[in-house]
């Protein structure tokens, strides 16, 4: 039996559209759901650091949402940053209710959508890779290196120079409650940015990198830092394989780099690939 046209519900019309402020509040319940690891402090905590961070222009504040008229269905954050003449976007918890699984792809279809912006997904779940691969992501991060290295030469300090390229960076990130320094070591100034952790197994403290000009650059710095930060932290964590290396003339390593492949997988999608070493205004820095 068909039922009377008048008695059939009609369907729900679904947009796909940017996030604004009056939504944050809804969206902290609507990631809770979808990211059940989490509590809602941790949302809400990001949204009002986030807030104060630079706008960059052409971009979204917060990415992009799915609306069935009724609150979110589904969403994709996009955390937005200018280097130089780059913009870097790193898409994060993209999560889609059950029921509206088949407009994933329409949600980061509009999320990619413009050829100049460089997007990068700094830790997709395992089993997105098939999907970020077809939407035309690369793998630019395989792994994860700890660094350990003996207390040594070089000048570590809190100072940042207002001439210096990274400065709003460093800036930005101290900001954030993260440790933003500038080592001055072989004629050369490097600016990074660290953040606290502590491993689960074994329960040590370790610095995490969020910024650094390259792993190389990081690793000639690593001696001053490693004496900057005792007794606070023993080593440090950052993406790519950094091998031990000897920097003096004695043939001892003075840094000790232990590699574990497969940890953090990265992806980008653009015109320029991401440095290793680089998670600035990522998730990693906003939410974590």
């Amino acid at each position: 039996m068909t039922a009377e046209p008048s008695a059939i519900a009609p369907a729900p019309r679904l947009r796909c559209r940017a996030i604004v402020e009056n939504d944050l509040d809804g969206l902290a319940d609507f990631l809770v759901k979808g990211f059940p690891l989490t509590d809602r402090s941790y949302w809400t905590r990001g949204f009002s650091r986030w807030k104060y961070l630079p706008l960059v222009e052409g971009m979204p504040r917060y990415g992009y949402m799915l609306d069935a008229g009724t609150g979110a269905v589904g969403v994709i954050l996009l955390l937005s940053s200018q280097r130089g003449e780059q913009i870097v976007a790193n898409l994060s918890s993209w999560y889609v209710e059950p029921e509206w699984r088949t407009h994933s792809t329409l949600l980061i279809a509009v999320a990619t959508k413009l050829k100049h912006v460089t997007y990068t997904n700094v830790s997709p779940a395992p089993h997105t890779w098939r999907t970020l691969e077809a939407q035309n992501f690369i793998p630019y991060n395989f792994g994860r290196s700890a660094i350990f290295a003996l207390p040594g030469r070089g000048q570590v300090s809190q100072t940042i120079p207002d001439d210096l390229p990274e400065a709003e960076l460093l800036r930005d990130h101290r900001a954030l409650g993260q440790i933003s320094l500038v080592v001055g070591k072989d004629g050369l100034v490097s600016p990074i940015v660290l953040r606290p952790r502590r491993l689960d197994r074994p329960p040590v403290p370790m610095m995490d990198v969020m910024y650094c000009q390259s792993p190389e650059d990081f690793a000639r710095c690593a001696p001053a830092l490693a004496r900057h930060f005792l007794p606070r932290s023993l080593g440090f964590l950052i993406d790519g394989d950094v091998p031990s290396s000897n920097f003096g003339p004695s043939s001892n390593f003075k840094i000790w780099g232990h590699y574990v492949e497969g940890k953090e997988r990265r992806y980008y999608k653009g015109p320029w690939r991401p440095r290793l070493g680089d998670l600035a205004y990522t998730e990693k820095a906003i939410f974590e």
